[in-house]
This record gives C-alpha cells, structure tokens and sequence, in this order.
C-alpha cells in the first residue's frame, strides 16, 4: 500500500507511481496494437512500365534535312528518342520547302506507325516516301500511315506549300511518330 502512495516528483510537480506505471502500460499496449496490423499487413501498388516503339527518326542530325527552299533559315530538331519533331523553316508564297527524316524500324518485324503532323493555318503538307521501302497512306488530313519494313532505314518526304495569302515569316511544323501494335 506504501506503493500506491508513493509519489515521483518532477521538478515542480509530484505524480503518484502508480498513475506513471498505467500510463506506460497504456503506451505499451498501443504500440503493440499498432505494429501488429503492419506486420501482417499486405503490399498492394502499381509499377510504370515503359515499353518502348521500334519505328524511330533518326536522332542524329545529319540525316534530316530541309531541301528546295529559298529562304534564309530552317531548322529540325528531333528528340532524344525519335519519336517527335519540329521543323521551322522561314516560308514565302511560291516557296515549295521539302523536310526529308529518315525513319528507322529498329526491330526483327515489320511494324506500322502513324505520322501525325501540325501545320499553322494558311500551310498545306504532303507526305511521300523519298526511298521504295516505305509504304504511306494518308488516313486523315494530318496523320498519315506508315509501313517499315524490319530492320530497315527509309526516308519521309514532306512537302510545305504556302496558300496564297500567308505572309512572309517563320512557321513551324511539328510531328510525331506513334507505333500501331497489334
């Protein structure tokens, strides 16, 4: 009973044993509680998972080019991994610029792929295989789709022609290449 009455002081204040031993005993029984569901828990989630597409632009910039222009500046760009671009080519009416890209399927397969392209309004495109490999057929009026044969480099052919009332100055055609599974 002397227990009971026995008191632990701290600093200023004074608890009696018994109240600090219940509490503790509070403490311990909760944090065995709260392990217990964790332990036997599950794991439950997802994982990305990139695949990546075998019909690719060539990355290297020396197989892209931009040819019959008269202008002063053009410019492609592709990204690192081939599979957009960005033409920007100075555009006068009368001027008939060709961006070629080179194309590469990098599998053991024959694939398909659709080229989707962005002009600015008053900017009609064309596209046409530059080598006999290729295989194209325009789908939409801005996406066209490709036949690459396996293991193979071909060439795109893409034709800019100004409408008639487009003024003079710097335009910008973009476009990426999306493979079709299946």
């Amino acid at each position: 009973m002397k227990a009971f009455r026995k008191q632990i002081r701290m600093g200023k204040f004074a608890m009696p044993l018994w109240s600090l031993a219940l509490a503790g005993a509070a403490v311990v029984a909760a944090a065995g509680q709260a392990v217990g569901p964790v332990l036997s828990g599950s794991v439950s989630g997802t994982a990305g998972l990139t695949v990546e597409q075998s019909v690719l632009l060539s990355t290297n910039a020396s197989d892209h080019s931009i040819t019959g222009h008269v202008g002063d500046d053009s410019l492609i760009v592709v990204n690192d991994e081939g599979t957009s671009f960005t033409a920007a080519i100075e555009l006068h009416v009368g001027d008939f610029p060709v961006i070629n890209l080179d194309l590469r399927n990098v599998s053991d397969a024959d694939a398909n792929a659709i080229l989707e392209l962005a002009a600015p309004a008053g900017v009609d495109i064309e596209v046409d295989e530059a080598s006999g490999n290729l295989g194209e057929a325009q789908v939409s009026s801005n996406a066209w789709l490709l036949f690459v044969d396996k293991d193979n480099t071909d060439s795109l052919s893409i034709t800019v022609s100004p409408k008639d009332d487009l003024k003079p100055g710097f335009y910008t055609i973009s476009g990426r290449v999306v493979q079709v599974t299946g």
